[in-house]
């Protein structure tokens, strides 16, 4: 038995610090989980979904499941519903991943979206001058330095240079709407 499996069986007799242990051990690889179906789905809501309906379970049948980390294995397979069923709701079939995916991803990171990376690069492309510079520092520098020292580095005052990152998101937001792409669900 896993350790996951005995916070499972925790759960199931009504555990509710054993659930929020369950729920930090499972949400990052249901996340995961989810990445191939980003464009077409609100992730955030369906993990939420899913936890919530994992509790129910819990309560009700929660001991049914058997094998190793089967606790997972059946909330990959509600995410993995409620995100179909999302999909077909919001008529965003054209964006799911194939039918024939693995239950749980196999691999730590998912396969990149080619489409939506070469979509990010076409955008990135189009933004004028100075929104394009701004966006680029912050990107490659942002995590070492504050705004201030990126616009002056620059040559930009501090609120020029936030204008330009406020241009730079919204013409990087109407270019890929325009392309398909939900950008709330990408900026998560």
């Amino acid at each position: 038995m896993t350790e996951l499996d005995a916070l499972w069986l925790r759960v199931c007799d009504g555990d509710r610090a054993a659930f929020g242990d369950w729920m930090g051990r499972v949400e990052r690889p249901i996340r995961r989980f989810l990445y191939p179906f980003a464009r077409a789905i609100d992730a955030e809501s369906v993990v939420q979904e899913t936890l919530l309906r994992m509790w129910l379970y819990a309560r009700d049948h929660g001991r049914e499941l058997s094998g190793d980390d089967a606790s997972l294995r059946f909330a990959a397979g509600v995410a993995r519903n409620l995100a179909r069923n999302m999909a077909r709701k919001y008529g965003r079939e054209l964006h799911l991943p194939p039918e024939e995916l693995p239950e749980l991803p196999v691999a730590p990171e998912p396969p990149p979206d080619l489409s939506l990376r070469r979509a990010i690069r076409e955008c990135f492309d189009r933004l004028a001058k100075q929104p394009l510079l701004a966006m680029l520092a912050r990107l490659e520098d942002g995590h070492h330095r504050d705004d201030g020292a990126l616009a002056k580095q620059l040559g930009m005052t501090l609120n020029t240079f936030l204008q330009n990152i406020v241009r730079a998101r919204q013409q990087l937001a109407k270019c890929l709407g325009a392309r398909g792409v939900d950008v709330q669900e990408v900026a998560r």
